[in-house]
């Protein structure tokens, strides 16, 4: 068994791919397959399982998509403090965006003290459109 900082090939290919693709959620065949294209021969178990790693030590936030079938993952920048605000998320192009605004304590404060409910926002998204998806529907 490898040891708990033990770095393999296939873990810094899979980090790489989520590190350069930050600003979106994904999923795991999206990964598989990247890495596929790519020439890496990686094993589908061997994603869900560093995946599985990465979010229990806080450096993936782990979604459960909208109709609860499956999960897609976003690389935390740590810059972003992202347990701290919440997400949009578009639902026709993936993109995510930080809710990193003073709204965010103005939203808390409301549902706390007119609510009773203390907002987690770790792994807590909005779904929408994005503005540009939004446009090309228009």
């Amino acid at each position: 068994m490898a040891q708990e900082g033990y770095n393999t090939a296939a873990r810094n290919r899979i980090l790489d791919y989520l590190k350069d693709n930050m600003d979106r959620a994904v999923n795991v065949n999206d990964i598989l397959k990247a890495l596929h294209d790519h020439g890496n021969e990686v094993n589908i178990t061997t994603i869900y399982r560093y995946l599985d790693k990465l979010t229990e030590k806080g450096q993936v936030m782990k979604y459960v998509a909208e109709n609860g079938t499956r999960a897609v993952y976003q690389y935390v920048d740590r810059e972003h403090h992202c347990d701290e605000h919440l997400h949009l998320q578009c639902m026709k192009c993936g993109a995510i965006i930080h809710l990193d605004c003073r709204f965010m304590d103005e939203l808390a404060s409301h549902v706390l003290e007119d609510h009773g409910f203390l907002i987690q926002c770790r792994n807590s998204i909005i779904y929408g459109l994005c503005e540009k998806c939004r446009g090309s529907e228009e």
